[in-house]
């Protein structure tokens, strides 16, 4: 497979207007809905009003249930208690945090270290009181989790720099998911070979566009070293075991990633976003469609996994009990997510939903209104769980 180099220069620019395209696709969602019930969640923090997406703000909830809150710039940790009420639970030290910049960022099961992601493949670790650097992967971090063995990366077939020879044998076959292993990453599964759901007509070698629009993931830890990653542009939710062998799979619509054809109105606001980031968008430099947003958040709890995700009819939250093998749905109403994904963690008390914009909302479902909700079963569900050899 053909890796896809990318300076670090042009990160930023890939960054802003790939979250703004993916807000304009999502409108005409593929996902189908059958009359679900509405819920409105109670909102525990943040100002709706506040319009503020240069500092990120990351939600996580530790094995006990305990509710933190990373702040993207500082690296400052709050707690989130039952009551609703956020208390410090770290402040940094010094300017350790000032310039972090962070895109991603997951807790460890015992809630004492963060694994942190910024530009295309800079990660470190925030324990205690001290940042750490990671090793280099090498390859476009998508997503990441911490799961009960460490750390663990989903990339996408971009090479990010850096002259590690181990991490270039792999270019002719590049990872999908890496664990830390020590002080390397190792690779659980790779990449499979790329075949484009349809819109827009590609050419022979596919743009890193497309590449992230068919293969970018959402990684959510699961129990006993298991983890989840869903496709954040289609339904399609994989378990993987803790070696990186898929266990279950849970589809809609085939699982495929839908494009839809940029309108002058969609031109117009991603020509806003760059003029915004002092840049000019080139319109012949971009696809004429865009990757059709479903998923926009991902958690799990013991043997049921929590998705918002995008419809036409709204926000909805799914649940899926991989025990019961039952798909069920519940439209969330005053959720506007804008054009980033949110973070969402299953506390103790309930489930938490966060904007990503640092100061934005944080809106919280108590468990017992959940168990109590109208949900209702989505029927074309397709599970498949492959034989074991």
């Amino acid at each position: 497979m053909q890796e896809w180099k990318l300076t670090k220069g042009a990160v930023a620019s890939i960054l802003f207007v790939a979250l703004a395209i993916c807000g304009r696709a999502s409108q005409n969602s593929p996902v189908v809905n059958h009359t679900v019930a509405r819920v409105s969640p109670e909102r525990v923090a943040g100002d709706p009003t506040r319009d503020n997406h240069d500092v990120s703000q990351f939600l996580a909830a530790d094995a006990k249930g305990r509710v933190l809150f990373l702040h993207g710039d500082t690296l400052a940790v709050d707690q989130i208690l039952p009551s609703g009420k956020i208390v410090s639970w770290r402040k940094p030290q010094g300017k350790e945090g000032s310039d972090a910049g962070v895109r991603e960022a997951a807790l460890s099961p015992d809630g004492s270290v963060w694994l942190l992601a910024s530009g295309v493949d800079d990660l470190s670790v925030l324990s205690d009181n001290e940042l750490h650097p990671l090793p280099t992967p090498h390859w476009w971090v998508s997503s990441l989790t911490y799961t009960t063995d460490g750390p663990v990366l989903a990339v996408l077939p971009s090479w990010g720099g850096g002259t590690d020879a181990a991490s270039k044998v792999a270019w002719d076959k590049p990872p999908f998911l890496l664990r830390l292993d020590g002080q390397a990453w190792q690779t659980l599964t790779a990449q499979e070979a790329l075949v484009l759901s349809g819109e827009p007509k590609s050419p022979v070698m596919p743009s890193f566009e497309q590449i992230k629009g068919e293969r970018d993931v959402k990684l959510a830890a699961g129990r006993n070293g298991a983890f989840w990653a869903t496709l954040q542009n289609a339904y399609l939710l994989k378990r993987y075991s803790k070696q990186g062998t898929v266990e279950e799979s849970v589809a809609l619509n085939g699982g495929r990633v839908q494009w839809k054809e940029r309108s002058e109105e969609d031109w117009k606001a991603l020509e806003k976003v760059a003029q915004a980031a002092g840049r000019t968008l080139n319109r012949a430099h971009r696809l004429s469609a865009g990757a059709v947003r479903v998923v926009r958040g991902l958690t799990a709890q013991d043997n049921r996994v929590y998705q918002v995700i995008e419809t036409p009819e709204g926000v909805a939250l799914d649940r899926w009990d991989a025990q019961a093998e039952v798909l069920d749905r519940l439209l969330l109403d005053g959720i506007t997510p804008g054009p980033r994904y949110l973070s969402v963690a299953a506390g103790r008390d309930g489930l938490y939903i966060a904007a990503r914009g640092m100061g934005e909302p944080i809106w919280r479902l108590d468990w017992q209104r959940l168990d109590d909700a109208k949900w209702k079963a989505v029927p074309e569900v397709v599970v498949q769980r492959p034989r074991r050899q």
